[in-house]
């Protein structure tokens, strides 16, 4: 299988952003979360990528916005579809991994619970490191990657395959920035605009705090207990689903945005 023509592929099927990693790149990744973990003979991760309009960035915090994000998570499942189909037909085989997961499908912890609780979520595949390691973009230090031409206003998706392609160079070794994100000139926009203070500013993410700002009602301490005391019995994801009210069973209860719209990368808005 040849790496430009299989781009070629997912360009025609719909993606802006195309980039190949191989799969030992991610020896650091943790148990359970590695390609190897979703397909035992892998050798690639392909990662596509569909930038948002600018025009429904501008109206974020916004209706217009949460519905073209689940839009463009639309997009790229029928993307990584086509191209997994394609690499099916070329003999070889294709895990093509959903851009967006609910949450009894992480893995999810309770650090702390006072004075403030702490909450830790690991998806079952990342797509940001993904799209780092196969030379697309960087991590910030809000933890979401950045790429040149859409900034942070992006959206991935991945498939994991058995074809030996030929990876791309990332553009550097560590997951810091730098390159693409510079906070020193921006002031770290990211983390000041962002109205829950979910971003402490050193590349993580506060998971109780944002959450509970997006949707207060479903994001409680009791929702994040009750998914990981079901995970440490090891209930099966499909029955945990069916246990959970129905509240909790939504990727998300309300996309915010708000820390992509103040990057300046790619577009001053």
């Amino acid at each position: 299988m040849d790496s430009k023509k299989l781009k070629e592929e997912a360009r025609k099927a719909g993606a802006h952003l195309v980039g190949v990693a191989s799969v030992d790149r991610f020896k650091e990744a943790p148990k359970g979360h590695k390609p190897t973990d979703f397909l035992s003979n892998a050798e690639s991760i392909v990662v596509v990528g569909l930038g948002i309009p600018l025009s429904i960035v501008k109206t974020i915090p916004s209706s217009y916005y949460e519905e073209m994000y689940h839009q463009l998570n639309s997009e790229l499942r029928s993307i990584i579809y086509r191209v997994s189909s394609h690499l099916e037909g070329e003999g070889f085989d294709a895990f093509p991994v959903n851009p967006d997961e609910p949450d009894y499908l992480r893995e999810v912890k309770v650090l702390e619970m006072k004075p403030e609780p702490k909450v830790k979520m690991i998806a079952s595949f990342s797509h940001r490191h993904a799209a780092v390691i196969a030379g697309l973009g960087e991590f910030t230090p809000a933890s979401y990657v950045v790429v040149p031409r859409f900034g942070p206003r992006v959206r991935f998706a991945s498939i994991i395959t058995s074809a030996p392609l030929k990876p791309d160079p990332p553009l550097k070794n560590e997951f810091t920035w730098g390159l693409i994100c510079k906070p020193d000139k921006c002031g770290f926009a990211c983390i000041k605009a962002c109205p829950a203070k979910a971003l402490p500013g050193d590349g993580s993410i506060d998971q109780f705090k944002c959450r509970s700002y997006r949707g207060p009602k479903t994001y409680t301490l009791k929702y994040f207990k009750e998914i990981e005391k079901l995970q440490v019995k090891g209930v099966p994801p499909h029955i945990i689903r069916l246990i959970l009210p129905a509240n909790y069973r939504l990727p998300v209860a309300q996309v915010c945005g708000i820390c992509l719209k103040a990057c300046p990368i790619g577009i001053e808005i």
